[in-house]
């Protein structure tokens, strides 16, 4: 290595100019420079910025243990993949306490629940665009109406759904007028196109990931007036529009959607856990946690006899006590609202997927 550094950093008198020979030495810097600041500084200080071919596995899952906790990757590099989180094993206490201010009956009772393999996680709920490359690349039919405010209640209306909800959006705000059985379609798509194992979060998993840790009532305490601080809620900019919401006694800059992680992440990297959409789960709705099972990991699908499914979180038009990490809600799997919308988990030991139905692909 000597000999090959030498000549570019002392080249022998005579045959350069002291010219040439500063100009060769502040060559090799700036390049040693660069090289530092690409490998090094940079994934540090900004990993978003960063090329996702580090973190991609087109074809095969990696080894077990390859993907330790917070770890970023997607599955190819197009805006067609979204970006995840590894979230770790672990246990939790899931539920609210009845001193909770807020808590409902079925939050009850409270009961420990372990999330026994790490899984991967959407850091922000499904953009606008990704579930319109979904619909433009397999012709998915959506539905015709969606709910929405009327002055007086909710209502179906029947001129809006996904690319009309009642109020503007942009392409990276989170998709809305979309029911259980659209989120499930959407990620029968991307396992399909990926050739990983996309799918709803359980319950279980989505309370884990949104505590993050937490024990209170939002993942980053308890006061409210800080919710526009790490969520989208009702709060005093909305009111203005919806006068008899209850609100937030804070500002956080939209009435409606805002765009995925905008706001602050909580514990595990995760952004919007409390606000702008409420998420589609995959469990089946329970009236409480009486013999919930142990493993959060499997969906509590057992008597499913009115198909009820359970949706958590919270949305843009919501009060503080119905964004907490504990809030639950459900509707039929084919009902849809301009506040419901869904993200979603990878697997990351299986690699297999569940096709698209034929009817649900593409003609072309």
């Amino acid at each position: 290595m000597k000999d090959v550094l030498r000549p570019i950093l002392r080249p022998p008198p005579g045959r350069a100019s002291a010219a040439v020979r500063r100009s060769l030495r502040a060559a090799f810097w700036l390049g040693l420079a660069l090289v530092l600041l690409a490998g090094v500084v940079l994934p540090y200080l900004a990993p978003h910025w960063m090329p996702s071919v580090a973190f991609t596995t087109p074809s095969a899952e990696m080894e077990e243990g390859a993907y330790p906790p917070g770890t970023r990757l997607r599955d190819c590099r197009d805006a067609g993949c979204p970006w995840l989180v590894v979230v770790p094993a672990g246990e939790f206490v899931m539920g609210s306490p009845e001193g909770e201010e807020g808590h409902e009956s079925d939050e009850s009772p409270q009961h420990r629940v372990r999330i026994r393999e790490p899984f991967a996680v959407m850091e922000g709920e499904v953009t606008r665009e990704s579930f319109g490359r979904f619909v433009d690349e397999t012709g998915y039919k959506v539905g015709e109406g969606c709910s929405v405010w009327s002055g007086k209640g909710w209502q179906n209306d029947a001129k809006r759904n996904w690319r009309d909800p009642g109020f503007e959006q942009r392409s990276d705000h989170p998709v809305v007028c979309v029911d259980w059985n659209g989120a499930r379609a959407f990620a029968a798509w991307l396992s399909q196109r990926t050739g990983q194992t996309y799918r709803l979060l359980t319950e279980g998993e989505w309370e884990y990931a949104a505590r993050a840790g937490s024990s209170g009532r939002y993942h980053f305490g308890d006061k409210s007036a800080d919710l526009c601080r790490y969520a989208n809620v009702a709060d005093q900019r909305a009111k203005k529009v919806y006068p008899d919401i209850t609100i937030a006694d804070c500002d956080d800059g939209h009435v409606h959607t805002a765009p995925v992680k905008h706001y602050q992440p909580n514990g595990f990297g995760l952004y919007d856990m409390h606000g702008n959409a409420w998420e589609w789960v995959q469990d089946c709705w329970q009236d409480n946690y009486k013999g919930a099972p142990e493993d959060g990991s499997t969906p509590w699908e057992t008597n499913c006899g009115e198909d009820v499914r359970v949706l958590r979180g919270g949305g843009w038009n919501n009060s503080p006590d119905n964004a907490r990490s504990a809030i639950r809600s459900r509707y039929s799997p084919v009902i849809r609202f301009n506040f419901t919308g869904f993200r979603l988990a990878r697997t990351l030991k299986s690699s297999s997927f569940t096709p698209l139905p034929p009817e649900q692909r593409s003609s072309k």
